[in-house]
């Protein structure tokens, strides 16, 4: 048996007593390590087997050699790139979160990151996982499962790329990324401002028209939930015509066409409801007034047809002088 005064001159041994029996450890300058982290070579050949490992895609040997560097060898070149390492190797293996902890480590050094774009491309890549609908260990831990959503994640992963590389090309991606999950939650206004800023931005990019179409889609939703108000046809209106003169032979152009009709259809609707409410409130000119502002203004519209129907009812072929009863 141990003594006290042996655990109080050693109290490392303290420790020992106190770790769970998963794996052999050791205790090497002072410390508590797994033997599987106990470096057995010099840290260029560890670095070598992990570039071994990178190039076999042994991902779970990646993972093993990096831990080994970045336990044993602090003071060296190889300690932040093997962070890095780590966060490509997890996420190849789908654990996104704890990859995205480990490249978060990496960019921490703020100068000479061989990996920077590399790092932010993944982190990229994460964020669309996210968006996806992976989701994320509970806790962070990687022992526990992946319970936890995490599309806000994404968002605040995509501003980090848009931060870091505002002109690339995974910038226009993440603003893109960002817009759809902030419609999908209903964050209408931060969607359309989202949306608004990679057109301004990247104005010659593929996403682009797809920004267009997805801010009529805004628009669209918006008139659906609320009731009609003329200003989001005036927004998508504008928004179509601006989408026309950037991109004129774009075939996205039918589906914001499409978007844009649906939503007269919408406000066509509403207006017709209001007429049927005065027909039957025994009052044929009120409806009559909404049947003609829908055939004015919505023209192409089924509640058009509907109102050129009732107005025939209405306002028989040459009978002009429709009055209230």
């Amino acid at each position: 048996m141990v003594s006290m005064r042996y655990l109080k001159r050693f109290p490392w041994l303290v420790v020992l007593f106190c770790i769970p029996l998963f794996g052999a450890y050791t205790v090497k300058n002072g410390k508590v390590m797994n033997v599987e982290d106990v470096a057995t070579l010099s840290v260029q050949e560890h670095h070598s087997l992990i570039l071994d490992a990178i190039q076999a895609q042994n991902w779970q040997e990646v993972i093993r050699q990096a831990n080994i560097v970045i336990k044993n060898f602090p003071d060296t070149p190889f300690y932040q790139e093997s962070f890095f390492f780590l966060g490509q190797a997890f996420y190849q293996m789908h654990d996104y979160d704890i990859s995205n902890q480990h490249l978060t480590t990496y960019l921490k050094k703020q100068t000479a990151l061989q990996h920077f774009r590399d790092a932010i491309e993944l982190k990229y890549h994460i964020a669309e996982r996210y968006r996806d609908g992976y989701k994320k260990h509970v806790g962070g831990i990687e022992m526990l499962p992946r319970w936890i959503p995490a599309k806000w994640d994404a968002i605040d992963i995509y501003d980090e790329v848009i931060t870091a590389l505002p002109n690339d090309d995974l910038a226009a991606k993440s603003l893109y990324g960002k817009g759809v999950i902030q419609l999908d939650d209903d964050e209408y206004t931060a969607s359309v401002e989202t949306l608004q800023t990679l057109i301004r931005r990247f104005p010659k990019h593929s996403l682009t028209p797809d920004a267009y179409v997805e801010i009529a889609r805004v628009y669209l939703v918006q008139s659906q939930e609320k009731y009609p108000d003329s200003d989001y046809l005036d927004l998508a209106f504008l928004n179509l015509k601006k989408f026309r003169q950037d991109f004129p032979m774009d075939t996205r152009i039918g589906e914001a066409e499409t978007i844009y009709g649906n939503m007269q259809e919408v406000f066509a609707e509403s207006f017709f409801e209001i007429a049927q409410f005065y027909e039957r409130a025994k009052k044929p000119h009120a409806s009559i007034l909404y049947y003609t502002k829908i055939i004015k203004s919505f023209p192409n519209t089924k509640s058009a047809e509907l109102s050129k129907k009732r107005m025939n009812v209405l306002r028989p072929a040459g009978d002009m002088s429709a009055h209230e009863n």
